[in-house]
């Protein structure tokens, strides 16, 4: 490796900041060189965050989330009282929403059915909560399908939650559950 000879003049403001940097770094070389690299960082591009990445930054500043580790999740899943989380649900029926409204930033009823269960699959995707949450577009309803690792009990809360938004905006639906899966037709 060699060093390459440079010669130039600044003005006494700058180099009086070079010297009181050369105090701290050792040499006028080193404040130079640390200088020219931390403008060459600041000049590359940033790196761009996924739409998940964004929407958890938005929740942490919210301060309406906390992170909660998967399996502990699913033990409080599968011990959960149903009958008293239904409840608090249905006293609550809004909270799905909340999390919808937060995401579009515009209210829960001027969201369309598409948007729902958009919002849902990402809403899912963000919490990593489901191994599979998707639906398809069948012509005259939806159907959505998540695949989880919380049993039968889970089924039933996840049942608890998807009812709670589906009859919030009014949509007709059927379900059905089993220890792993969950199907819902939402009719259009």
């Amino acid at each position: 490796m060699y060093n390459t000879r440079i010669s130039t003049t600044i003005s006494p403001k700058h180099a009086a900041i070079l010297k009181k940097h050369a105090k701290e770094h050792g040499t006028q070389q080193k404040v130079l060189e640390l200088a020219l690299e931390t403008f060459d960082r600041k000049a590359s591009p940033e790196p761009t965050l996924s739409p998940e990445e964004v929407f958890i930054l938005r929740v942490w500043k919210e301060k309406v989330g906390c992170m909660i580790d998967k399996e502990l999740f699913s033990v409080l899943i599968k011990t959960a009282d149903l009958k008293e989380n239904e409840a608090w649900f249905n006293a609550n029926k809004m909270y799905m929403a909340f999390g919808l409204e937060l995401l579009y930033q515009k209210p829960f009823k001027e969201l369309s059915l598409r948007e729902i269960l958009d919002g849902l699959v990402f809403l899912s995707k963000t919490g990593n909560w489901f191994n599979r949450y998707t639906y398809s577009d069948e012509g005259d309803h939806y159907t959505l399908w998540i695949y989880h690792n919380f049993g039968l009990n889970g089924s039933r809360y996840l049942l608890i939650m998807i009812e709670n938004i589906f009859n919030s905006c009014g949509a007709k639906y059927t379900s059905s559950v089993s220890e792993k899966t969950l199907f819902v037709k939402i009719f259009k």
